[in-house]
């Protein structure tokens, strides 16, 4: 079975990129959302594996990415270096990864390698 991801990103334009690169055998993307009501909307609805998430709000939102969505992993997708950011919401995740990741690195972050 394919992993379920949903991204959080408010540029419409990487939502697009990663819709377009991310799928393969394994993993299929599901929806986006640019804001944090859309992405809680979103994987209430979808119920994705991984959430991939820029940092669109407070450290708060992941909370409420695990609670509509239980043993759901969130990888903070953004891009700066790791500890240049919001380090609460940075804590809360279980990966981060910057957007300049080759499309592999990315495949291997959603797939938990």
């Amino acid at each position: 079975m394919a992993l379920k991801v949903f991204h959080g990103d408010d540029s419409d334009a990487f939502r697009f990129l990663v819709s377009e690169l991310l799928p393969d055998d394994d993993i299929v993307v599901v929806g986006g959302g640019a804001t944090p009501d859309a992405v809680l909307d979103g994987v209430a609805r979808e119920q994705p594996d991984v959430v991939l998430l820029d940092q669109l709000g407070e450290a708060s939102l992941i909370d409420g990415v695990r609670e509509r969505v239980p043993g759901v992993r969130v990888i903070v997708f953004s891009g700066h270096q790791q500890g240049d950011g919001d380090l609460e919401f940075e804590r809360k995740a279980d990966g981060y990864l910057v957007k300049t990741a080759d499309v592999e690195a990315m495949r291997a972050a959603v797939r938990g390698g």
